[in-house]
C-alpha cells in the first residue's frame, strides 16, 4: 500500500469518527422528558397519598407516553379505587405496544393478573400467568399464582407439577404437601366409588411422606367401607404408633371398629398404650376414663379423671366425669362441691373473655389498661 493510499484511508477513518461523534452528540443533546412529576408521583404512592399520586402520574404519561411504569402504577391506583375495569383498560392498552421490553411485558401481565382477579375472571387471570411463564419459565410469582389456581380448582396433579418446579428453584422438599395432593386425588376417586384405585393414591402418598396421617386414615376408611375391618384397624392404629399426640384423630374409628369385630376391650388397651407413650395426652386420658366408667370400672376411671384434673383444672369434661362418679357413689358433699365448680365454669364461659387488640393477651375480666403492652382501652370481647 502506497503512502498516498494510507493517508486517504486515515482521512476517511477520521471523517467517519467525526460523523459518529456528531450523531451521538446530537442524540445525547436531545431533550429528555422531565422526570420530576414521575418521582413526585412515586413518593406520593409510598406515602399512600393516592389522589396526589394519581394526578402526578397522569401528568407524567401526558408528557411522556413511553413511561410504561407510570401507566402500570396508574392502573394499580384504579384497582385500589375499586375500579378494576379502568385498571384493566390501562394495562390492556399496554399489551398492544410493540416496543415493550420483556421485563415490561412481564410487569404488564402481572398487573393484568390482579385486574382479572379483582373482576373474578380466574380463567383470564391464569392465562396472563401462563404468558408470563412463556417469557420467563422460572418466574416465582407466576408459578405461585398458577399453583394457587390449581389448588383452588382441585387440580392436584397439575398442582404437584408446579410445586415440583418451585421446589427445584428453591431447593425445597414439599414431600408432605405432595403426599396430601395424592390423598386429595384419592378422595376424588372415593366419591366416584373406585376405592381400589383410591387406595393406590393413598399408599403413594405414604411413599412421599411416611408420616402422612391423612393417608393412613383414608386407607383405613376405605377398607372399613369394604367390610375389611382388620385391615382398617391396622391402618388406624398406625396413626397412634406414628404420632401418639395425634391419636385422637382415630379414637371414634377404633372404638367402632373394635366393637364390630367383638374385641371392644382392646380399645382400652390401645388407649393405655398411648398414654404410656404420651402421658400428657389429655383427650386419651379422658377417653379412657369415660370408657372405664361405662364398663363399671369406677376406681380406675376416678384415677384417670383425677390425673386429668391435675393438668386441666378448668376442664368441664373432667368435672362432669367426677360429678357423675360421686353422684352414683352417693358422695353428696363431693357431688355438691363439683356441681358448684361446674356452674362457676359455665358462667365464665357464658360471659366470655376479653382480648387485647394490641398484643392478643386474653383476660377473663374486662381490663382498661393492658398489663402486657400498656395499651389503653384495647380489650374487646372475644367472639365465640
Amino acid at each position: 500500500m502506497t503512502p498516498t493510499v494510507i493517508i486517504v484511508v486515515l482521512l476517511l477513518l477520521a471523517l467517519a469518527g467525526v460523523i459518529i461523534f456528531v450523531v451521538r452528540r446530537g442524540q445525547s443533546s436531545s431533550p429528555q422528558p422531565d422526570q420530576s412529576l414521575y418521582i413526585e408521583g412515586l413518593k406520593a404512592l409510598l406515602q399512600e397519598q393516592y389522589e396526589q399520586a394519581f394526578v402526578k402520574l397522569k401528568e407524567t404519561v401526558n408528557n411522556d407516553t413511553n413511561n410504561v411504569d407510570a401507566y402500570l402504577r396508574l392502573g394499580g391506583i384504579f384497582r385500589l379505587r375499586k375500579k378494576p375495569e379502568q385498571a384493566l383498560r390501562v394495562h390492556r392498552d399496554l399489551t398492544f405496544r410493540s416496543n415493550l421490553t420483556d421485563s415490561e411485558k412481564i410487569e404488564t401481565l402481572r398487573a393484568l393478573y390482579f385486574d382479572f382477579l379483582e373482576l373474578d375472571d380466574n380463567s383470564s387471570a391464569v392465562k396472563a400467568v401462563r404468558e408470563i411463564l412463556e417469557f420467563k419459565p422460572d418466574d416465582r410469582f407466576a408459578l405461585k399464582a398458577l399453583l394457587r389456581y390449581h389448588e383452588k380448582s382441585n387440580e392436584w396433579k397439575d398442582a404437584a407439577s408446579v410445586r415440583r418446579k418451585l421446589d427445584k428453584l428453591d431447593g425445597h422438599d414439599s414431600g408432605r404437601t405432595l403426599a396430601l395432593y395424592k390423598v386429595f386425588e384419592g378422595e376424588g376417586l372415593i366419591k366416584q366409588g373406585d376405592r381400589h384405585r383410591a387406595r393406590l393414591f393413598f399408599k403413594e402418598a405414604i411413599h412421599y411422606d411416611k408420616l402422612c396421617l391423612a393417608a393412613y386414615i383414608a386407607v383405613g376408611d376405605s377398607y372399613y367401607d369394604e367390610g375389611r375391618l382388620e385391615d382398617a384397624l391396622g391402618y388406624w392404629n398406625k396413626v397412634i404408633s406414628l404420632k401418639p399426640d395425634m391419636g385422637h384423630l382415630v379414637f371414634e374409628r377404633l372404638k367402632k371398629g373394635f366393637f364390630e369385630v367383638g374385641r371392644y376391650g382392646e380399645y382400652a388397651d390401645t388407649l393405655s398404650g398411648l398414654l404410656q407413650a404420651c402421658p400428657e395426652h389429655k383427650t386419651a386420658r379422658l377417653e379412657l376414663a369415660y370408657f372405664q366408667e361405662k364398663k363399671g370400672e369406677i376406681d380406675s376411671a376416678r384415677e384417670h379423671y383425677i390425673a386429668a384434673q391435675d393438668s386441666q383444672p378448668d376442664s368441664m369434661l373432667v368435672k362432669l366425669g367426677l360429678y357423675r362418679l360421686n353422684r352414683d357413689s352417693g358422695k353428696k358433699e363431693a357431688t355438691d362441691a363439683l356441681f358448684k365448680q361446674i356452674i362457676k365454669t359455665a358462667v365464665k364461659r357464658e360471659v366470655g373473655s376479653y382480648r387485647c387488640k394490641g398484643c392478643n393477651l386474653d383476660s377473663q375480666k374486662m381490663v382498661w389498661l393492658c398489663p402486657r403492652c400498656k395499651a389503653v382501652d384495647s380489650f374487646e370481647p372475644v367472639k365465640t
